[in-house]
């Protein structure tokens, strides 16, 4: 399945194309035709995720079968410990099923190889070019993350050394969220308040330039839904 962007009025791509220069960061409303949205979120739930979190100072990915052989303590003690060095470190805690790599292994499942195309294919990239004004965009990376309850992501910019990041987005897959269930995408602001929140509405394409502070605030018990997305970066080469 090859997902279809939904045409954009010149008036709709100029004022994404100034706030983008104005602040930064910028959004979509329904980027996708509403069907292919849907498609994805329903392939989304019926995935296999990886837990993805770090230790110490590096990122790690745990399976879900490796988890599912712990015991009720084990498990208890890794979600403390990940908690507890939140605190005071650069942490998260998601669900990840890397597109990419599963695509650059051929180990794909079509419709994600299909989407990797579409991203990095001229209807979309060129897309990205005119409305963040980034002629040297050439490459979308991505992978599905999914926050269940208790899932965050704490304060970072996105720049990584030699990896050519022009900016991050963030494709929402999950149909219908409420504000008081967290997972909002924060950008943090020079005397320390929110500077702005992104609710991760249905078929929303997030953007932002890298770097840019930001975090992903935690997914409420209360949540009635688990935060899907496509997330990645627009790259140079």
């Amino acid at each position: 399945m090859t997902p279809t962007l939904t045409p954009l009025t010149d008036e709709a791509r100029a004022a994404i194309r100034e706030r983008l220069a104005r602040t930064g960061r910028a959004q979509i409303d329904g980027v996708l035709a509403p069907t292919d949205a849907q498609a994805l979120y329903d392939a989304a739930t019926r995935v296999d995720y990886n837990v993805v979190t770090r230790r110490g100072t590096g990122h790690v990915d745990l399976p879900a079968a490796w988890l599912a052989s712990l015991t009720p303590d084990q498990k208890q003690a890794l979600g403390q410990a990940v908690q507890v060095s939140a605190q005071t470190d650069f942490q998260y805690l998601y669900d990840n099923h890397p597109i990419y790599d599963l695509v650059q292994a051929g180990q794909a499942a079509p419709i994600w190889a299909d989407l990797l195309a579409f991203l990095n294919g001229e209807a979309f990239l060129g897309l990205m070019r005119d409305v963040t004004g980034e002629p040297q965009l050439a490459l979308a990376d991505a992978q599905l993350t999914r926050y269940r309850a208790g899932h965050f992501l704490t304060e970072h910019d996105d720049h990584a050394e030699g990896k050519n990041r022009f900016f991050a987005y963030v494709l929402n897959l999950t149909p219908a969220w409420r504000i008081e269930w967290g997972g909002l995408l924060a950008f943090h602001g020079a005397e320390g308040n929110v500077a702005e929140a992104f609710t991760p509405r249905f078929n929303t394409l997030n953007l932002l330039k890298v770097p840019t502070p930001h975090s992903v605030t935690q997914v409420a018990l209360s949540a009635a839904a688990d935060r899907i997305s496509v997330t990645g970066w627009l790259r140079g080469r």
